[in-house]
């Protein structure tokens, strides 16, 4: 098999980035312009600044909350979110290497079809729950049902890295006297850091961005995360497209600077996760 030579791939590496780029350029471009200037120039070159645009995607349209509380409630949501992932994930994925191996395989396939599983099967009878337990427009209760939803595909790949976590290491650790929970806590856990910051990191811009299932379950204006409270920014007939480019600078910008400080460990946590053993 020939190896594409070095340029080439570089090359194609460097097309791959402008082309993800721009979509983001135009957008920062596109939130300092009025209507006007989009329709007539939609990149975002050419026009007149609004620095308003901000303020107004802030405070939000007419019957909604705004960024600031949209902001707010999607970090709740991730906190939450991102809790049960690296807890109860890395505690299964630990824990399912030391199963009989045809019992590892079996949950590895009903981990697969779990995480492929679409969302919106689950949309109505979620709905029926929240709304039984009194928990609609309840950004930690949404985080908690993304965390779950998120955990299949991260305890796939954490099991593969922790059954390839040295038997010596853990043989040492039986010999100073300490059980299967010490041996995770004490030993384990603190060498999977990489591979918890990426599973942490994938499941980030999921919570991030996920709206269907917010839409249905956080109905209040004053709950709803960006993702869902900038579909408020779209009016029956008309729709303000400054401040709602605005919106989706201002709720895109701490995920990608969350990325460029990450990615690292999410390329290396990856590249750790297959998932047949």
């Amino acid at each position: 098999m020939r190896v594409l030579p070095g340029w080439i791939a570089h090359g194609g590496a460097v097309v791959w980035t402008i082309v993800s780029i721009i979509p983001f350029v135009v957008m920062i471009l596109l939130s300092f312009r009025n209507n006007v200037d989009i329709y007539a120039h939609p990149l975002g070159v050419g026009g007149h600044y609004h620095l308003e645009n901000y303020s107004s995607a802030w405070s939000g349209p007419p019957g909604g909350a705004g960024m600031a509380v949209y902001t707010r409630n999607t970090a709740i949501t991730a906190f939450a979110g991102l809790l049960i992932v690296l807890t109860a994930g890395t505690f299964a994925g630990y824990f399912v290497t030391k199963v009989p191996i045809r019992m590892r395989r079996a949950c590895i396939v009903f981990l697969i079809a779990c995480s492929v599983m679409p969302l919106a099967l689950v949309l109505v009878p979620m709905f029926q729950i929240y709304d039984h337990l009194s928990l609609l427009s309840n950004p930690t209760a949404l985080g908690v049902s993304y965390g779950a939803l998120a955990l299949p595909t991260a305890i796939l790949i954490l099991q593969a890295h922790f059954i390839d976590f040295p038997n010596e290491l853990a043989e040492a650790a039986a010999l100073d006297g300490l059980g299967e929970f010490r041996t995770f806590l004490k030993i384990a856990l603190p060498l999977s850091t990489g591979p918890c910051i990426a599973i942490g990191m994938l499941s980030l811009i999921f919570i991030w961005g996920e709206a269907q299932l917010g839409i249905v379950l956080l109905q209040a204006a004053a709950s709803q995360t960006i993702s869902v409270g900038l579909l408020g920014y779209q009016g029956q007939w008309t729709t303000d497209l400054g401040p709602q480019y605005a919106g989706l600078t201002i709720g895109t910008v701490p995920l990608i600077v969350a990325y460029l400080l990450l990615n690292r460990y999410v390329t290396k946590g990856i590249a750790l996760g297959g998932v047949t053993k």
